[in-house]
């Protein structure tokens, strides 16, 4: 079939202004799933809230305009979301009795051969097989008149080796359902994850709220209120330095992993080898916390950092690997990093948020992934808040 990181790698890097237009629904969904905190209001499970902040306009960009409005559609990957979060989390109690066991019913379903679309798949073709039929109906019936939509459905559809003659009796429709279905789930798990973590980072360091809003006060003055534009994000370099200090320091032990596809044993600078078929995992740790990458006191949260460096969240480089690198780095890593921008400038703008205790707690971890279970964020509106 086709290389779907590659598509979508190609896709983002052309389209990235157009996809910072889709994230305004969140405004309005703030306002839904928040709310007017007139009065303190605790949110107990902020990653849930932030799922359903979020799905609209990620399954806009995948499916389009036409199905990111369906309950049934969003309910599937908030739901899945959730649900597999808990799953990467398992310890590796079947481990004790052989590494295998593990391996074959937890890590490998989970990374990589599982695919936990296929139950919801009639779900998923029922609602875009309509939209597909119309959309080649219409390109056929209007030719050069017609106006593709802008969004990963049409690229797929745009691609003779999923679409054949462009025949709406003759589309792979599962294999696009599963290949969008896999690019929100993904994108949501992460985003929604993040962005949470980034609203506590906000919550626990109170050293950085106030220039933090005299900068996000600046940028909406000088856009008068209206949507943000693309320039206007690359103008969040305070905010976006915080997000990726937030990245660097609540993080997994372990992550990325990587299976060795040379015929034999690949073979690295330092001599250490790995036969093919081994899974290779990255250690977060040893990079995120390296003086000699990170700088002066690298255990220290300062969210300034990387604004020194003039090093952006969506840069690849060694010292934060949680991207990737070279030419397999994520491909939606601008998007994301602006949806956490977008919900965390209008936060700051809007209200004081603080935890219930007002402590950070310590790091706990299940094995090598960390334990994000923390007290509830209070938003309070602020009195000079923006509407």
């Amino acid at each position: 079939m086709i290389k779907n990181g590659t598509v979508m790698k190609d896709w983002f890097t052309k389209k990235i202004d157009w996809l910072t237009t889709k994230l305004h629904s969140n405004i309005k969904a703030i306002d839904m799933y928040i709310g007017d905190c007139i009065e303190p209001k605790v949110i107990r499970d902020p990653v849930k809230v932030m799922r359903d902040i979020i799905s609209i306009p990620f399954s806009s960009v995948g499916f389009g305009d036409e199905c990111c409005h369906y309950d049934d559609i969003l309910d599937i990957f908030r739901n899945l979301t959730a649900s597999v979060s808990k799953l990467a989390v398992i310890p590796p109690l079947l481990a004790f009795i052989h590494p295998w066991l593990h391996q074959q019913f937890i890590t490998i379903p989970y990374r990589f051969g599982w695919n936990p679309y296929s139950k919801y798949r009639d779900t998923i073709t029922r609602r875009i097989r309509p939209v597909i039929k119309k959309r080649l109906n219409d390109r056929k019936r209007l030719g050069d008149d017609w106006v593709a939509p802008i969004d990963l459905l049409q690229v797929y559809l745009d691609n003779p080796r999923v679409t054949p003659d462009f025949d709406p009796n003759n589309v792979d429709i599962n294999y696009i359902a599963d290949s969008l279905g896999v690019y929100v789930f993904a994108s949501m798990f992460t985003t929604s994850n993040r962005t949470a973590t980034a609203l506590y980072d906000l919550a626990w360091r109170k050293e950085y709220v106030q220039e933090l809003y005299e900068e996000a006060q600046e940028i909406n003055k000088q856009c008068n209120g209206n949507e943000l534009t693309p320039h206007d994000f690359n103008k969040m370099v305070k905010l976006d330095s915080f997000i990726k200090e937030s990245f660097r320091n609540f993080d997994d032990i372990l992550g990325l992993p990587h299976i060795c596809i040379v015929k034999s044993i690949y073979t690295f600078k330092n001599g250490y080898q790995i036969p093919k078929g081994r899974m290779a995992i990255l250690n977060f740790l040893d990079t995120h916390y390296d003086e000699g990458l990170q700088g002066k006191d690298p255990m220290k949260f300062y969210a300034f950092r990387h604004l020194e460096r003039n090093a952006s969240a969506t840069k690849i480089e060694r010292n934060l690997t949680i991207f990737g690198d070279g030419r397999h780095s994520c491909p939606g890593r601008f998007m994301a990093v602006n949806q956490i921008k977008m919900v965390l400038h209008n936060v700051i703008l809007k209200y004081n948020v603080t935890t219930e205790t007002g402590k950070i707690p310590p790091k706990k971890y299940s094995g090598p992934v960390l334990n994000r279970v923390y007290d509830g964020l209070v938003f309070e509106r602020r009195k000079d808040s923006v509407n």
